[in-house]
């Protein structure tokens, strides 16, 4: 199989569909892989580093999507991947949000026409229901967003200069958590770590039960309003580790409640909008802004900041996935390879997935004639989800 790899697009953006050492595998097994060129500068990685695992380079991106069957990507499309030489039957693996129902129309209507197959990072699970290829870049986030916090309630980016390493003699710094998630939880240990006290807020039972087990020395909430809301107020720290989602009860930090936290205190939010009402996106570029007196940072790509960690972890995750299709063809990897049929969102320009043409408005009428006519297609056995 022909594999490419094109630039991403995207602010400050490190990561990359596949490092060095996983071109190598797939080049041994006999595929072809093409790479853009300069793809990998942003993270410290070389043309040459690329070439001397058997990839061919190419000058744009243009070219890469002409010449490959299958294109892997690391983030979401930009307008300018939408402007590419789609084929009816490219495969396509990144993250496209449509289960999420974030995906912009253009770039829905963009892809349905071409007819490609979209396998979307976001939807992958495992067998027991966990996020597979999510999962990573949410840790590493999650580690980071402490780490954020400590540099912006410094005094220079017009925070309120407490420390939260502790100082002998004063006061530990309060850092509160929303969600105890795989995000949520790697938060609380670095918080921990830095020897801030650390209140963690989560809405399932069982996972706090969980998290018992490994945090023991963070004050865990079951998510109630009102004590939430108070502790919000007493907060140097606010660490948003949840995503809103369609007919999610949104803000969950109301401005009201940021008006109540002292000045100079810093919101790390991972989503960047949506959990809090004062929220915006910001960039690696344009890291922070000040609203309401507090400090607020809205990097949606963290993990993109130290590339080495998550384009590492990232390509061990997604390798798997690639090998299967490009040894197989989809058909064979999706009876081998449980994550890979988990993220099947479209085939051929049609939807296949029911949560996604629910979020897209697409009639339930439809998709199950569209869902039939794949699965017949593929001998029932590849298109099965969630």
């Amino acid at each position: 199989m022909i594999i490419g790899i094109p630039k991403e697009l995207k602010d400050k953006e490190t990561r990359v569909g596949l490092i060095p050492k996983g071109v190598q595998q797939l080049v041994a097994q006999g595929h072809t892989v093409y790479f853009q060129k300069d793809l990998a500068l942003p993270a410290g990685i070389s043309n040459e580093e690329y070439m001397a695992a058997g990839a061919q380079m190419l000058d744009t991106m243009s070219e890469v999507y002409e010449k490959s069957d299958m294109i892997v990507k690391f983030k979401d499309l930009m307008p300018g991947d939408l402007e590419m030489p789609f084929r009816k039957g490219q495969l396509l693996f990144t993250a496209f949000h449509m289960a999420e129902g974030t995906a912009k129309p253009e770039q829905v209507k963009r892809l349905r026409e071409a007819g490609v197959t979209c396998v979307s990072y976001e939807v992958t699970r495992f067998p027991d229901g966990s996020r597979a290829l999510t999962r990573p870049m949410g840790e590493i986030a999650g580690r980071m967003a402490p780490i954020l916090g400590t540099q912006y309630i410094q005094r220079q980016y017009g925070g309120s200069g407490v420390s939260i390493v502790p100082i002998t003699g004063v006061k530990r710094a309060r850092v509160v958590i929303i969600g105890g998630g795989h995000a949520g939880l790697a938060a609380a240990q670095v918080a921990e770590g830095l020897g801030a006290e650390v209140i963690v807020f989560e809405k399932s039972i069982a996972r706090l039960e969980y998290l018992r087990t490994v945090l023991h020395h963070t004050d865990l909430r079951y998510m109630d309003k009102k004590a939430f809301a108070e502790e919000v107020a007493l907060a140097d720290m606010l660490i948003n580790c949840i995503y809103s989602y369609p007919g999610m009860e949104v803000p969950v930090v109301t401005r009201e409640m940021v008006r109540s936290m002292r000045k100079g205190s810093v919101i790390v939010d991972l989503e960047g909008e949506g959990i809090i009402e004062t929220a915006q996106y910001t960039t690696i570029s344009n890291p922070y802004f000040i609203e309401e007196g507090i400090v607020h940072v809205g990097i949606t790509n963290i993990p993109a900041m130290v590339p080495a960690a998550a384009n590492e972890t990232f390509s061990r995750a997604i390798y798997p996935m690639i090998e299967d299709t490009a040894n197989y063809g989809l058909k064979e990897a999706c009876k081998k390879n449980f994550v890979l049929r988990s993220g099947i969102i479209m085939v051929d320009g049609k939807i296949t997935q029911k949560e996604v043409a629910d979020r897209l408005g697409i009639s339930q009428s439809y998709i199950s004639r569209l869902e039939k006519k794949i699965m017949k297609r593929l001998k029932k056995e590849i298109v099965r989800f969630e």
